[in-house]
């Protein structure tokens, strides 16, 4: 049988090598789309208008200590058999506030981390820059963060002990620093002593408004020896033991009376003790907001639980991003300006119905100033014909014409709705 010339062609051995080196580029640039895109980036750092009045007259907090156990997922915390029994006890009382957070994947150390300080997204590149030696190819000082922030305050001052990562992103913000390198996934223990041998220390001094403690034993425990292993329960304990520390210096230290602990994981860890996917326990890493002033908004809530079972998803869940613009709102500190999350509201009750307002209307702000930086169709001035705004055709226009009618009465509630509103539909779009 004589094949048709047109098939005999292209079945040439010139074109299908033609053809293969065309859509091999072609394929590249795709890959390259959906697993780098294109991110805005906002230049410079957030700053409070000059009529604005002083945030940090009204915040309920004037120092933070930011202490991240690597890997700490949702159950270790918050689950029958957990060691944490002192910190569930915190939460009982009302003393301290739990969230599950989700950790968009890649779920490693570096791109979480830059989520929690800079409240925006990051990316697979991530996945290469977290083990890059090099503190240049890593270095996020010039990323507006609320490290930054807090340092920029009269009188900053922050120290860091645990995980290197820290140090490679922010090499000139530590006044004071001992970093760990998080490779030696053998080490179970060393690791964690020297971060926990500056604490008595460092709650004696008051010469600084913000201390980092990233530890990183448990997340060795679980690479070596998986999640269930006998070593796991005793090291929950290790670290509830320092949450217990920490509390007592906030109710004796006179310094610390307007301080507050967050301990959070960047991360979870799946079955087999590894992390770097999207699986819900990879995913799903708790959060405890802890200070003796939270007894003022929370009445406490019930700790253990039980949740279904292969589900991580304890009490409230929140981006991972929402991490920033809460921590700026309690330090009275501008919100990052490439920030992604939005204020946790359960922390608006520290502030009267008016506060809560231009609390939530600054995060809204930088926010539609973010998205509008990436949406051609997102404008401030859309005219809708009709009131509702879910008569809008896209979502740029949508939100348009929400940010629109939020400033078109100021002095009423419904403002105060529709920020919420917009809030949520900048959220859900990001």
């Amino acid at each position: 049988m004589v094949l048709p010339k047109s098939v005999r062609f292209i079945q040439s051995p010139i074109v299908l090598l033609v053809a293969a080196n065309l859509l091999l580029p072609i394929s590249l640039l795709i890959f390259a789309n959906g697993f780098f895109p294109y991110k805005t980036f906002l230049p410079g750092f957030a700053s409070f208008p000059e009529n604005h009045v002083s945030a940090a007259q009204k915040a309920p907090f004037d120092k933070v200590i930011f202490m991240v156990v690597d890997a700490l997922r949702s159950d270790f915390v918050y689950s029958y058999g957990s060691g944490f029994s002192f910190t569930q006890h915190l939460i009982r009382t009302g003393s301290a506030i739990p969230f599950t957070t989700y950790a968009a994947s890649p779920t490693i150390t570096m791109p979480r981390i830059k989520a929690m300080t800079t409240g925006s997204i990051p990316s697979f590149l991530d996945v290469i820059l977290n083990f890059a030696e090099s503190h240049e190819t890593s270095n996020i000082d010039n990323q507006d963060n609320w490290l930054v922030q807090l340092k920029a305050r009269a009188g900053g001052r922050l120290v860091m002990h645990g995980d290197d990562t820290w140090l490679k992103l922010f090499p000139t913000v530590f006044s004071r620093a001992d970093g760990t390198s998080s490779f030696f996934v053998s080490d179970f223990s060393e690791v964690d002593n020297n971060v926990t041998r500056h604490i008595p220390e460092e709650l004696k001094k008051d010469d600084w408004n913000g201390m980092i403690m990233h530890y990183l034993g448990l997340d060795h425990i679980g690479h070596k020896l998986g999640p269930k292993s006998h070593r796991m329960t005793p090291k929950q304990k290790e670290m509830d033991e320092v949450v217990h520390q920490i509390y007592q210096a906030m109710e004796t230290e006179q310094h610390l009376q307007s301080a507050f602990l967050v301990l959070c994981g960047d991360h979870g860890m799946n079955e087999a003790g590894n992390h770097g996917g999207s699986a819900e326990s990879e995913t799903s890493p708790a959060l405890v907001f802890v200070s003796p002033k939270l007894r003022s908004i929370s009445e406490g809530f019930d700790c253990p639980i039980h949740v279904p079972e292969g589900t991580f998803q304890y009490y409230n869940t929140v981006q991972q991003c929402d991490i920033v613009p809460t921590l700026a709102a309690l330090l009275g500190l501008p919100v990052p300006l490439n920030n992604l999350g939005v204020l946790i509201p359960q922390f608006l009750r520290f502030w009267s119905l008016r506060d809560r307002i231009s609390i939530m209307r600054q995060n809204a702000e930088q926010l539609f100033t973010v998205t509008q930086a990436s949406f051609n169709d997102l404008s401030s001035h859309t005219t809708i014909e009709s009131s509702s705004c879910d008569a809008t055709k896209s979502d740029g226009e949508k939100l348009g014409c929400l940010w629109r009618q939020t400033n078109v009465d100021q002095s009423s509630h419904e403002h105060d709705n529709e920020t919420s509103k917009l809030l949520a539909l900048i959220n859900v779009k990001n």
